[in-house]
């Protein structure tokens, strides 16, 4: 523990958990291109948006230091603290950071690929499940990616109950869904007033095996 009281610890890691994930990786590799990529293409300050409008190579990078932040938060909150569920909370208050960066006037990206992050560090094998099994079979039921993701996240949660075998794991799953819900609402609202339908064109290429035709 960094400090000897249980709350006044916990407070510490959720905080510089959240700082963490604000780091604006999307936004310097847009700068450093000249382009503020929170008023570029779809304004998400995070990979996929700097794959459409910067380049492969940028967006890949940003895409691994988002994963890197949600892993770095992992660890730290995991040698920290003896408690599992403070290492959960400390991955949605990455997520949360990321999704509102305080750098950059609280703009962010979705949350995904820190989500990920501090997944693949704290569970590995049920990452491979999500990314296997849940998001592709939502992906081709919903076609949707906004829409998919969500539905994906929140069965996944339930899922993590049952492999982790704590309660702990669900409201960390179901906080995670309701961040990434929060940010993506109206994109999710869309869907549903205005019929909209999308599947980002990189989210079709990693999953093309499952999507010909679509």
């Amino acid at each position: 523990m960094i400090l000897q009281n249980f709350y006044l610890n916990t407070i510490v890691i959720l905080l510089v958990s959240y700082l963490i994930g604000s780091f604006p990786s999307a936004y310097i590799a847009g700068k450093i291109k000249g382009i503020d990529i929170s008023k570029e293409g779809s304004r998400n300050v995070g990979g996929m948006n700097i794959i459409t409008n910067v380049g492969k190579f940028a967006g890949v990078t940003v895409i691994i230091t988002d994963i890197g932040k949600g892993a770095l938060v992992a660890y730290l909150a995991s040698r920290f603290s003896e408690n599992i569920f403070i290492p959960l909370l400390a991955v949605v208050f990455a997520v949360t950071g990321h999704n509102w960066m305080v750098y950059i006037g609280f703009k962010g990206g979705k949350g995904v690929s820190t989500f990920l992050g501090g997944l693949l560090y704290l569970s590995p094998i049920s990452f491979l499940f999500l990314y296997l099994l849940f998001i592709p079979v939502s992906l081709f039921i919903i076609k949707d990616t906004y829409l998919a993701t969500t539905v994906g996240f929140f069965f996944f949660s339930f899922f993590l109950w049952i492999y982790e075998g704590s309660f702990w794991w669900v409201i960390f799953g179901l906080l995670v869904t309701m961040v990434y819900s929060i940010k993506c609402y109206s994109f999710l609202k869309s869907y549903y007033t205005e019929k909209r339908k999308a599947v980002h064109p990189v989210v079709k290429k990693i999953f093309k095996p499952f999507f010909k035709g679509m």
